[in-house]
């Protein structure tokens, strides 16, 4: 097996860290997804949160937390001009307080602020 020299080394290191580092950003979409906050507000006295596991929630790719979506199953939630699409600029989503809401939709309990659903679509 030939030797290889402590610089080879170091170079294809430094390049696999440096493409291992981009891949996990994702290239640049999840940081900006990371940018926002948690919901500020407590939810609203007599609600629960939706649970991710209800059927209609569930059918329609809804998570509490818009990083959670699975980019497989829904790939145009991955593309740059869908940073902003989060349950609070649908107009679906009727707000109760600065971090939860209640959807048309999806009508089993309290949603995220920050949350997302295939069933998205711009407020005007």
């Amino acid at each position: 097996m030939p030797k290889t020299s402590r610089k080879t080394f170091l170079t294809k290191a430094l390049y696999l860290v440096t493409s291992l580092a981009l891949l996990e950003r994702g290239l640049g979409f999840s940081s900006e997804v990371r940018a926002e906050n948690k919901p500020s507000g407590s939810i609203p006295e007599g609600l629960v949160p939706v649970s991710e596991a209800d059927p209609t929630a569930k059918a329609l790719g809804f998570h509490q937390d818009a990083k959670q979506t699975d980019f497989a199953l829904y790939p145009e939630r991955k593309e740059p001009s869908a940073k902003n699409h989060f349950c609070k600029h649908c107009v679906q989503y009727t707000k109760l307080n600065e971090g939860w809401g209640k959807c048309n939709i999806i009508t089993a309990g309290a949603v995220s602020s920050l949350g997302w659903c295939s069933a998205w679509s711009q407020k005007t």
